[in-house]
Parts: structure tokens; sequence; C-alpha cells
């Protein structure tokens, strides 16, 4: 699949406000991360630092990787400025410069949507290499926007593409925030389920 130039998608500083915007529309999926009492997360494509840095204010000790240094550039700065602790690291995902059972947890989100299905086997198994546990969230055919190249499926198609692993936890989330008139007439006539989240785990 071709990919954005992520560079250009993540160069615009983030605000506090974004910040706690983006925590409350993933309420779900960070609940998911927070109940599993991680003591050390790994974020892969990190994006515009957002969740990683929220995490960090809960006192968890996270690093965040994406393969573009520019990227890591610009949540680095997000990070100074919003008082994160967030580590951070240039790495290819397929490839994690990690031994095994380096962190307690793996999450990412908006990541998964971006590849072919064989890829994002073996993007999970790598991460199941490196923690025991794998939290994601992806947007869903609810979604209705494709301004990433996303590919928005259903929680039915996630299963399926994932089925090769122990699934923990699998759910549909998120209402839009109505603020605007057109996002209040569709969470009106009942849009809703914009997001997925699933948990892997290894296998017993």
């Amino acid at each position: 699949m071709s990919h954005p130039q992520w560079d250009a998608v993540y160069k615009e500083r983030v605000e506090i406000g974004e910040l706690i915007d983006h925590v409350y529309s993933h309420k779900a999926y960070l609940t998911e991360i927070i109940g599993r009492s991680p003591r050390s997360v790994l974020e892969v494509g990190v994006g515009g630092g957002s969740t990683s840095i929220f995490l960090t204010y809960l006192g968890i000790k996270v690093t965040a990787i994406d393969n573009n240094a520019s990227v890591i550039k610009s949540a680095a700065r997000n990070n100074a400025r919003l008082g994160g602790k967030l580590e951070f690291r240039e790495a290819d995902a397929f490839r994690l410069p990690y031994p095994n059972d380096s962190f307690d947890l793996i999450c990412h989100q908006g990541f998964f949507e971006h590849f072919e299905d064989g890829d994002i086997r073996s993007l999970a198994r790598e991460q199941l290499r490196v923690a025991p546990a794998v939290v994601f969230s992806v947007p869903t055919r609810y979604y209705l926007s494709r301004a990433l190249g996303e590919r928005l499926l259903t929680k039915r198609r996630w299963e399926a593409i994932v089925s090769p692993f122990r699934i923990g936890a699998s759910f549909y989330y998120g209402r839009p925030r109505p603020d605007g008139v057109r996002k209040r007439l569709l969470t009106a006539a009942g849009w809703r389920d914009i997001y997925y989240c699933c948990v892997l785990t290894r296998d017993a």
C-alpha cells in the first residue's frame, strides 16, 4: 500500500486542548491500556505523540518509535512543550530493535489500517515477541473519511485478520463530539462505532 507523507501530516504542533480531545475520543482504548497496569509501554508509530505523552503523565515509562526522523522530531517538540517524559527511537516496525519481552505492552492507534493483511500479521507477530500484549485501535468503516488512505473495515473483518493470535478483547468504540451542524445531525441519526479496539496476546 502507498503511504502518506507522514512528516507533512504531523508537522503541526499539538496543543494541550488537542491532547485532551484525543484522550476523550480514545478513552476506551486508553482505558484498555491503563487497565493492564503496564510499567513499560512501546508505542509503534508515534504520530503527534498524544497517546504516549498522556501515558507518561500517569507515571508509565513509554518509548515511542517511528521510521520517519521528521515525525520523531515533531513529536519530541510536542513532548517537551507539553511536559511529557517520552523516550524516542527511530526504528523499523518489522524488525523491532529490542530483545524478547522488553516491554509490558505495545500500543498503537491508527497504524495497522495502512497495511495489507499479511503485513499486519507479521507486524503483530514481531510486536508479541517484544511484549506479551498488544493493544491497538483503528478507524472503522463508519469513520467516514479516507483522507490518509486508511483501510476502513468492520470489527468482523479485523477479527479475521488477527485470528492467528489470541484475541483478549475486541470492540467498537467512539461517538464523535457533536461540535458542528453536520456532526450533530449524524450523531442524532446514530453515528457511532467509529473506532475498533483489539487486544492481542500470545498463544497459550
